[in-house]
């Protein structure tokens, strides 16, 4: 006799659902992503991602480390684009929760891995071919130290891929309290030049500077309607209390992301760390 495996049913991971609005106002900056499942992406998305994976030459023998993942959009996507392997951490257990839960709702037979870790100590019994970085060493105390933590974790050869914010001047005081206590981003705001400076002695592959337009306030909405109906209908949500609080906090998220774009640019970057030179340097940049 033989019997059928059924699909595994997916339930919402996080052990308490918001009662009211209170409790979402009350949650800090990364457990609030993992409440509404946001989204959280890296600059420039999709076209970021398909840029690392273009330039590093990813594919399925490799395997990626997705630095701070929150609810996992970069090794998801790239495993998607790319049959790689990747493990992900974050501070934040209820965005590894999200991370999980959302690799089951896409495609469990995606070769994804998470854990909740401080990056400053988390380890690896094996080194990966690819870290995914981001804009995430800005959410570290020490942004030069983490960046030269990560190639403890990086295989000879292996690639970084980044997309560091900076702006060309200093942020206004305005600017820089809200990317402080709406982000919890305590490091001062990177020039181009030290933005790039994290990653001395690293090849540079491919480099590309961006302009950021900042969102109209329709788009905003379609954003922030989209993601809270999801959240509820995942969640089981249907205090209407909720329902607003989570909007509304979210919509001044992305006003406040609509602030800064005002000041900053981002630069998307394939690194690639030869052990055999580094730290040194012998070829020109661009």
């Amino acid at each position: 006799m033989t019997t059928t495996a059924s699909a595994p049913v997916t339930r919402w991971p996080l052990p308490t659902i918001p009662r009211s609005a209170d409790e979402v106002w009350a949650a800090n900056y990364p457990d609030f992503v993992a409440m509404v499942n946001q989204t959280n992406v890296m600059p420039g998305a999709h076209a970021t991602l398909n840029t690392w994976a273009l330039h590093s030459r990813l594919g399925r023998q490799h395997h990626l480390l997705d630095v701070a993942c929150t609810t996992g959009f970069t090794s998801r996507e790239l495993a998607r684009l790319t049959d790689c392997a990747a493990t992900g951490f974050d501070l934040s257990a209820d965005s590894v929760a999200l991370a999980r839960y959302n690799h089951q709702l896409l495609d469990p037979s995606l070769r994804l891995a998470y854990h909740q870790a401080d990056g400053t100590t988390f380890t690896s019994e094996h080194t990966f071919t690819h870290i995914a970085v981001g804009a995430a060493l800005g959410f570290f105390p020490d942004p030069p130290a983490m960046a030269r933590r990560l190639l403890n974790l990086l295989a000879p050869d292996g690639y970084v891929l980044a997309s560091p914010f900076w702006a060309p001047e200093p942020l206004p005081d305005h600017a820089a309290a809200v990317r402080r206590d709406v982000f919890g981003i305590t490091s001062p705001m990177e020039t181009r030049d030290q933005a790039l400076a994290l990653f001395a002695g690293l090849d540079v592959l491919h480099q590309a500077d961006h302009t950021l337009t900042p969102e109209p306030a329709d788009a905003i909405d379609h954003y922030c309607r989209s993601t809270v109906d999801r959240v509820l209908d995942q969640s089981g949500g249907t205090e209407p209390a909720v329902r607003s609080a989570m909007t509304e906090r979210l919509r001044q998220i992305k006003h406040a992301t609509n602030t800064l774009r005002a000041h900053q640019h981002y630069t998307v970057l394939v690194l690639r760390y030869d052990a055999r030179t580094y730290p040194n340097r012998y070829v020109e940049l661009f």
